[in-house]
């Protein structure tokens, strides 16, 4: 390469800025301390797999449609599942009820008397982006008939883009002096 004679400047300045760039290599020491902007930047926690495996199940069961939000909760009570009621909620009723699913060790309800027969028996149109849901059920149990339950469910549908499902924002009990509830519910 041939440099130019006539402009000893640029000559001097790209001696200066090689000199410098070698100096900084050869002379930096591994427990050099970061500099201010490089201590600003937080870590970043790596996921573990278990963590991994949890966040693709609840990405997983993600909903496009508002009764299957709906359906997935009942199959969660009905197996007495509270990480798949847990995955349906909202996140402002996740963050609510989430110590009360820990408490627990996810497991929800009670071997006796048991719910069953789920049915929808009103289902109404709020808005676009809400329906509710008046779900009716019964309580048996071998030794016996305990009556029924009802659950009005309302379900709405996130709106960010690219991540539109639909999730439980509100469930209201009729009180059963047999039933258990869930944590995320509201008895009356």
């Amino acid at each position: 390469m041939k440099l130019d004679k006539s402009k000893p400047l640029l000559l001097v300045l790209f001696s200066i800025l090689i000199c410098g760039l070698y100096y900084g290599t050869v002379n930096a020491k591994t427990n050099d301390t970061p500099s201010s902007f490089e201590e600003k930047i937080p870590e970043v926690r790596q996921l573990n797999p278990l963590e991994i495996q949890l966040m693709s199940f609840m990405n997983g069961l993600m909903v496009g449609e508002p009764k299957q939000a709906v359906e997935l909760w009942i199959l969660g009570v009905n197996n007495r599942s509270g990480a798949v009621q847990y995955a349906m909620l909202s996140p402002s009723l996740q963050k609510q009820s989430r110590r009360k699913f820990e408490e627990t060790r996810w497991v929800t309800g009670q071997s006796s008397p048991s719910v069953s027969n789920f049915r929808f028996t009103k289902v109404e149109k709020l808005s676009e982006s809400k329906m509710r849901y008046t779900v009716k059920y019964d309580l048996w149990a071998s030794y016996g008939d305990f009556g029924g339950g009802q659950k009005i469910i309302i379900v709405e549908k996130n709106l960010e883009p690219f991540r539109e499902y639909w999730f439980i924002s509100s469930i209201k009990t009729k009180y059963n002096q047999w039933e258990a509830f869930t944590p995320a519910e509201t008895v009356l």
